[in-house]
């Protein structure tokens, strides 16, 4: 009798301890806000400096400037808060329809050649969780009127099942893609034409199914050859594996 109370106090003890071991024992997590850089208000960076990336936690955003054309590759940061008008800047600035982003800096992307994000700690590399998406405001614009090269999407009646897209892929610790996550920006494949929109919003994107990376890459794509490609990230938040 005692040996099975000795047994079954040693079971509680150990459910305990297990119970009392988080995340927080085994990770580090890390969160890349963008928050700590120094902008004016209503301005934003776009590499014009010739930096070639730009830190934030454990996550090294890429850039590429382009002097000739006065445009980048990658990434830029931004807090603009433009969500109507279609002029030179906006194609910096994230389409929020219902709540603000004043004061908050966030990253915008734009692929003329790779998005990449590599990590700081490559040995050990990070699990992603979550990260924000958006629109830019260019994108969305171009998409809903039709600008330039760019299709409105729906076409002339609303019934083309046009689609605009970033699909992120993790890239491991051997170069190998550890999996993909497609998250739509618009979406105008609805037998029902009402269910079609261009995001107008902040949206939350799962990343835990990618596994252990030491990059991620941000691929934007297009039923339409002529959409722009930019799109908005906040808060990309990975877990770094402790020894």
């Amino acid at each position: 009798m005692k040996s099975l109370c000795f047994y079954k106090l040693f079971l509680l003890f150990a459910l305990f301890f297990w119970e009392s071991c988080s995340d927080e024992d085994l990770f580090k997590t890390d969160v890349a806000s963008l928050d700590e850089f120094q902008l004016s208000d209503e301005t934003y960076w776009s590499g014009s400096d010739h930096a070639g990336n730009f830190t934030s936690g454990n996550k090294i955003f890429t850039n590429q400037y382009y002097p000739d054309w006065n445009t980048w590759s990658g990434f830029a940061y931004s807090n603009l808060t433009n969500y109507q008008f279609f002029d030179e800047k906006c194609m910096y600035s994230a389409y929020d329809k219902n709540v603000g982003v004043e004061g908050n800096i966030y990253a915008v992307g734009h692929q003329l050649g790779r998005i990449l994000v590599t990590l700081k700690d490559s040995i050990h590399g990070e699990e992603p969780r979550s990260v924000q998406l958006s629109n830019s405001t260019y994108t969305a614009l171009a998409i809903l009127h039709g600008y330039g090269y760019a299709k409105k999407f729906g076409g002339r009646d609303g019934n083309d099942p046009d689609w605009f897209k970033v699909t992120i892929r993790g890239i491991g610790l051997e170069n190998e893609i550890t999996g993909t996550v497609d998250f739509f920006l618009a979406d105008f494949r609805f037998n029902d034409n009402t269910n079609d929109y261009i995001l107008d919003k902040w949206e939350y994107v799962d990343l835990t199914s990618l596994g252990i990376v030491k990059k991620l890459e941000f691929v934007l794509s297009s039923s339409d050859a002529g959409t722009p490609l930019f799109f908005c990230l906040d808060n990309l938040k990975g877990r770094i594996p402790l020894d």
